[in-house]
């Protein structure tokens, strides 16, 4: 098969963007999980939620609640289902019924 000088440079630009894919991983080799964490902090005897994360696991979420509130005495975290409703949050000034 003989090629014009055009054709053989489009062969071989497809000829390297095969040997391209070939190397680079499919998406479900590099596929990350995320969970949703409620993390909850300990003060004392009580336990106080602190809010949701969004996390790949339990002591990541952790570390991200402290970075924003702080350390406390102790600190947990419980998956929260994707399909659950986000959680109520006080808003200021409103009545309780």
């Amino acid at each position: 098969m003989e090629f014009a000088h055009d054709e053989q440079q489009r062969f071989l630009v497809m000829e390297k963007h095969a040997e391209q894919d070939k190397k680079t991983k499919s998406p479900s080799e590099d596929a990350v999980s995320l969970h949703r964490w409620l993390v909850s902090f300990a003060s004392s005897r009580e336990w106080y939620p602190v809010g949701e994360y969004v996390a790949v696991d339990a002591d990541s979420a952790i570390e991200r609640a402290v970075e924003v509130f702080g350390a406390a005495a102790d600190y947990r975290a419980e998956e929260i289902p994707w399909d659950a409703a986000p959680l109520v949050k006080p808003r200021p000034g409103e009545k309780k019924a």
